[in-house]
């Protein structure tokens, strides 16, 4: 107590209430609070099918061997490995690893850990089939030297090695938690996992120990919040720091983001894709109406694709000529002569010569949730009418709509790649070879062993341009086929409150680190 004019005050006080203003200012400064649509799925890489929220969690809380160097992610980097070599016919891949790592629950990392966690995810992981599963053998040479060999080239396999689903997992822990490892997830990471709350939030906590040093975030907070509208509020008010696109066109409506450009308070974050959009077709259904390549055709002609982009997207997306995007190292320009042009006559006596009549056909056009991507159904059922052809929109969420597919319960729906590394692999063979027509994200193609083996060729040839030529007849053997109409490529778009720094939106896999993100 003091005396002042005659006054009692307690003198402390003021001090203690701003005190405890500026640990709450503090702390809301250390903690990241990102928006999602929806709660993640497969918060480890054992079973993650690249759900873009679960696949981002999964970077921060673990490392892999090597990652894209920013900002521009056309480099590949060592993260647990320190260095590599690789063997003239590309199929040995020697690694030295960091030493004095370790993961979250104290725990050393070693070799032993990235060949359990590798292993591990090629006997879980449907998803990696074509990839992991040209691993023949890994062997531990010492507790910091690794020996990866293939069974055949692979140009991509470091590529592979960036994605999620090859991240390191925690041994220990996979033993102490089991089938409960994936709510409970162990990495290296900068960002060790702290609770999920489901239709809430999952809380993440920086890992001091970091390797590459503690990240300048104390928590990222990735909070749950379906409605679109809703989510710009947030950002527009502070109470998020973060909305993203995650590929999905569910974030902020398109018409939206100029005014947000106009807010000071705010900033939106760019970059090129190599994501694909498309409406579909079950390829293996046999007893269909799309079975018929002529149907196929016509539908493909039936679409407004620069109307699409034009009305729907104002500049948020281009236009996709075929199974690779147009920015791809192995892109064919011929595919811009071969893509179908809107004709909705021709669509028409197409499907007249298919034997088909246009009110015959009551389809369910499947899509994704989201304002955007109802917009985009809402177009193409347009386009659809004007040829006659009925189709009722369902808007379905992302797990959903996988099993759906998975499972083959759809004649069309619009769904589409994001690719996850930066090689041609990364589209073509998951989406188009026929033996992985039954496994996530894939067109369902019927068995063509043609074209199977000129992907499986192009795959594993060590010559760049002679794989880049392959590539080339494979777009246009894939064009022939009409196994679904290419839509749009979307940017990669990042809302993000004007405070926010050191974020660089990655394309390769299109998922944020947040190791070195700061706000001030």
């Amino acid at each position: 107590m003091k005396i002042w004019n005659g006054i009692v005050v307690a003198a402390a006080v003021l001090p203690l209430l701003g005190s405890a203003a500026f640990a709450q200012a503090d702390a809301k400064l250390k903690t990241l609070v990102v928006a999602v649509p929806s709660d993640p799925v497969a918060l480890e890489p054992g079973t993650n099918k690249a759900e873009p929220i679960g696949s981002e969690i999964i970077l921060n809380v673990f490392d892999t061997l090597v990652a894209w160097t920013a900002p521009d992610f056309k480099v590949l980097e060592g993260r647990l490995a320190k260095s590599w070599t690789v063997s003239d016919d590309g199929k040995v891949f020697d690694f030295r690893l960091r030493e004095g790592v370790k993961f979250q629950d104290g725990t050393a990392f070693d070799a032993a850990a990235v060949k359990f966690s590798l292993e591990r995810t090629k006997a879980t992981n449907p998803y990696v089939k074509a990839t992991f599963d040209l691993i023949k053998e890994i062997t531990v040479v010492s507790p910091t030297e690794l020996k990866i060999t293939l069974s055949a080239a692979y140009p991509a396999f470091l590529s592979i090695l960036a994605q999620p689903q090859a991240a390191i997992v925690s041994p220990a822990a996979v033993a102490k938690y089991g089938d409960k490892f994936a709510s409970n997830p162990v990495g290296t990471g900068p960002f060790a996992f702290k609770s999920a709350q489901a239709d809430t939030n999952v809380v993440l906590e920086a890992n001091p120990n970091y390797f590459r040093g503690a990240p300048k975030l104390s928590q990222i907070i990735y909070r749950v919040i379906p409605d679109a509208s809703t989510r710009r509020l947030e950002l527009e008010g502070g109470g998020v720091d973060i909305v993203q696109q995650q590929g999905q066109l569910s974030a902020i409506a398109a018409q939206d983001i100029e005014a947000l450009k106009a807010n000071k308070d705010l900033k939106v974050l760019e970059a090129s894709s190599q994501i694909i959009r498309q409406l579909e077709f079950n390829n293996s259904k046999t007893d269909g109406p799309f079975s018929n390549l002529k149907a196929r055709q016509a539908i493909a002609h039936a679409i407004d694709y620069d109307g699409l982009l034009q009305g729907v997207f104002g500049g948020t997306a281009e236009r996709v000529y075929g199974p690779l995007t147009s920015n791809s190292w192995a892109f064919n320009p011929k595919m811009k002569e071969l893509a179908p042009k809107y004709d909705p006559e021709l669509a028409k006596k197409l499907l007249a010569e298919a034997g088909i009549k246009p009110s015959s056909l009551n389809l369910k056009l499947y899509s994704f949730q989201g304002p955007l991507w109802g917009a985009v159904a809402t177009f193409v059922q347009a386009n659809l009418a004007d040829i006659g052809i009925n189709a009722t929109i369902e808007q379905t969420e992302f797990p959903a709509l996988r099993t759906l597919q998975t499972s083959g319960q759809f004649d069309v729906a619009l769904d589409g790649r994001q690719p996850w590394y930066n090689d041609p692999d990364a589209h073509i063979t998951i989406g188009y070879l026929s033996s992985l027509a039954n496994t996530a994200m894939t067109f369902r193609m019927p068995q063509d062993k043609a074209l199977d083996d000129l992907i499986l060729k192009a795959q594993q040839t060590p010559d760049m341009e002679v794989r880049k030529q392959l590539y080339f007849t494979i777009q246009e053997e894939i064009a022939k086929r009409v196994p679904g109409a290419y839509l749009f490529s979307p940017k990669l778009i990042v809302f993000a409150r004007a405070n926010v720094e050191g974020l660089v939106v990655n394309s390769a896999p299109p998922l944020n680190e947040y190791w070195s993100v700061s706000k001030k």
